[in-house]
């Protein structure tokens, strides 16, 4: 027989629910061996009160490969005083164990905890009716079309109903049988390249081993790791390295979504709690809202916007404000952070926390800071809930800002890899679009092709003008142009746009002073005087240029009148001013940049450049080699990161050619 590899495993978790001694952990017990009631207590009361984990692991053959299958339960409690501790547990679960005792029937609790697993989207299960051998056939029948009556209008409407006995065993091979067929389909399968994803790990438990540190139990809710990797702990923030993980007895060097898993952390202890998350660190956003789509198990029922109601969201617990936008999408705040992401589902409890109001489904948790619930952020929203390309060809026709890649991406939990072959798909499909590079973000904006060419228009028709009425400037400067177009979204999209722009020599940068590629500037008769009289002045003085005070006496023009000159020159483009008192030559700027570019191939990209080496290799003081750099930084030549400073794009892209 051919051999189980860990790319061959799989798994699927199932939660138990029902009411208070209806026979769940005997039930799991008789399937697993295991008796999930480890409590001193829970023993002693003969009921569950924190969830309980068991496992049935088997091997099957499909298409002629050996699987490694993990039937894998968790025992919820049933007693409406733990209901916190079920609703944690139900979390993050594959689906559902439906469990109802033939003498009492459907209860309370057997209801609600149908009403969440429905609210949850579980759709996957089945639904044992425990303890006929107490009942009288008839009885039997009876109750078993009063199930389906109440399973008719939820997640779990197809689900099998078995009959059976936790004394006699009676049903429960059948019902074993029919889990392990839900392997069948191949859903379960855990391949490890899950690529389009990155990881997230729910935590449920953690405690401390002897010899071992901390260990941490959950369920893997997207992606995969290699033990030795580095992760995200979100309540803290720090990183953590993932040591060692088993399913169950086994030892694993990948887990991957899906699974069931603990793993051994280099985090302490007491930094954990139920409901915190391990994740790739390029996930990490903490958040204290959210919009998501809400339905409530009572259709008339009507928030208090008001009032704090309690969200169960993973395995945690945040109390909350909830207010409606409009349609069926609430915004959630919540004063403490959340962790959460697109397609999330949720439980909302009422303020006392002692009945389920009803369900929601994150579909946003990048929330904007004005108009929350108007006509365009609703039509957003909308959009937002469909799949990944749809949402994306949507949000494309009605986004005037365009798209934040980095945001939709971390929304969404989707890679950089998963981004790439949605934008092939967009092209093939003819989808007209340009992608913007931004500050910051290593994901570009998309914006469409129809509002990229408005704004465009907008930017060369506004130069042409400029440049009809200002006939003695270089150009404008990019806050001005922006200004003057009246651009009304932000300044990193208009800073993309013109690089867009830049690239397609569209428009041309001298400086700081953005312009068209034929503008010449047309001096006046005085500054083409000035020029030619201060020009061998600044050749002469090299990297090192006289100060404003100090061409005064070289020239003889009066301060006042000199400085408006030079003001009148760096607007055309002739002169390049560095500092207050500091005016370059154009070509000398070019010098000093070359300086620093050879500088970068010299020392480690990584690592940039110091003023002291700037200061060496140009030979140049250190004050002015500060205002020099600092220049560099304020037209975007160069990026300073504390004492080092990096190149950010050839100076030609700054200075012209």
């Amino acid at each position: 027989m051919p051999e189980a590899s860990d790319k061959n495993s799989r798994s699927l978790i199932f939660a138990t629910a029902g009411h208070v001694d209806h026979g769940k952990t005997s039930l799991v017990a008789n399937i697993t061996g295991t008796n999930t009631d480890t409590l001193a207590e829970e023993k002693s009361r003969g009921l569950t009160i924190v969830p309980g984990y068991a496992y049935h692991h088997f091997s099957s053959v499909i298409d002629g490969v050996e699987c490694n299958n993990t039937l894998g339960f968790v025992d919820v409690p049933g007693h409406i005083d733990f209901i916190n501790n079920m609703l944690a547990a139900v979390g993050a679960v594959d689906g559902a164990l439906l469990v109802i005792a033939a003498d009492d029937g459907i209860m309370p609790q057997t209801r609600e905890h149908l009403a969440i697993l429905d609210l949850l989207a579980v759709s996957r299960g089945a639904i044992a009716l425990t303890k006929i051998d107490r009942c009288e056939p008839d009885r039997v029948q009876t109750v078993i079309e009063e199930i389906k009556q109440l399973q008719a209008t939820t997640s779990l409407k197809g689900a099998p109903i078995f009959a059976l006995s936790n004394e006699s065993g009676d049903g429960i091979d059948k019902l074993s049988d029919y889990l392990k067929s839900q392997f069948d389909d191949g859903s379960a399968l855990k391949e490890s390249g899950d690529d389009d994803r990155y990881f997230r790990y729910l935590i449920d438990r953690s405690f401390v081993a002897k010899g071992i540190g901390t260990v941490l139990t959950g369920s893997v809710r997207a992606g995969s790791i290699k033990t030795g990797s580095s992760l995200k702990h979100t309540a803290s923030g720090e990183a953590t390295k993932l040591r060692s993980a088993r399913l169950d007895k086994t030892e694993l060097n990948e887990v991957y979504n899906g699974q069931r898993a603990a793993m051994n952390v280099s985090l302490d202890h007491k930094l954990v709690a139920r409901g915190d998350w391990l994740i790739d660190e390029k996930l990490f956003h903490p958040i204290n809202r959210l919009d998501a789509t809400l339905d409530f198990i009572d259709a008339d029922f009507k928030l208090n916007s008001s009032a704090q109601y309690h969200v169960h969201i993973g395995a945690s617990h945040h109390v909350v404000n909830i207010r409606h936008l409009g349609e069926s999408l609430y915004q959630v705040k919540c004063l403490e952070s959340m962790i959460a992401h697109h397609g999330d589902r949720f439980i909302v409890r009422d303020p006392a926390s002692q009945h389920t109001l009803g369900g929601g489904r994150v579909v946003d948790i990048f929330i904007p800071r004005r108009k929350r619930s108007s006509e365009s952020r609703l039509a957003q929203l909308n959009a937002m809930q469909h799949e990944n390309i749809d949402a994306l060809k949507q949000l494309l026709t009605m986004q005037v800002d365009g798209i934040k890649l980095q945001e939709f991406s971390i929304c969404r939990n989707i890679c950089n890899s998963a981004i790439e072959k949605l934008l092939e798909t967009l092209k093939i499909e003819d989808i007209g679009f340009h992608s913007l590079s931004l500050e910051k973000s290593s994901l570009p904006v998309l914006l469409h092709e129809d509002y990229h060419s408005e704004y465009r228009n907008n930017i060369l028709s506004y130069l042409k003008d400029f440049h009809q009425k200002q006939a003695n400037q270089q150009g404008i400067s990019e806050p001005a142009l922006s200004h003057g177009v009246d651009f009304a979204s932000s300044h990193l999209l208009f800073h993309g746009i013109l690089q867009s722009l830049l690239d397609s020599n569209a428009i041309k940068r001298t400086g700081t002073l953005l312009h068209l590629p034929s503008h010449k500037t047309s001096l006046s008769a005085e500054e083409e005087a000035f020029l030619e009289q201060v020009r061998p002045l600044l050749l002469k003085a090299g990297y090192v240029p006289p100060r404003t005070r100090e061409l005064v006496e070289m020239t003889n023009i009066p301060l006042m009148s000199l400085e408006r000159i030079l003001r009148e020159s760096a607007k055309a483009g002739t002169l390049i001013k560095v500092a207050e008192n500091r005016y370059y030559l154009p070509e000398t700027i070019m010098i000093l940049a070359g300086f620093i570019e050879q500088l970068i191939e010299a020392e480690s990209k990584e690592e940039g450049f110091s003023v002291i080496q700037f200061r060496d290799a140009s030979e140049i003081g250190r004050n002015l080699c500060i205002e020099i750099l600092e220049y560099f930084d304020s037209v975007g030549f160069t990026r300073r990161d504390g004492n080092s400073r990096f190149v950010r794009t050839n100076k030609e892209n700054i200075f012209g050619k």
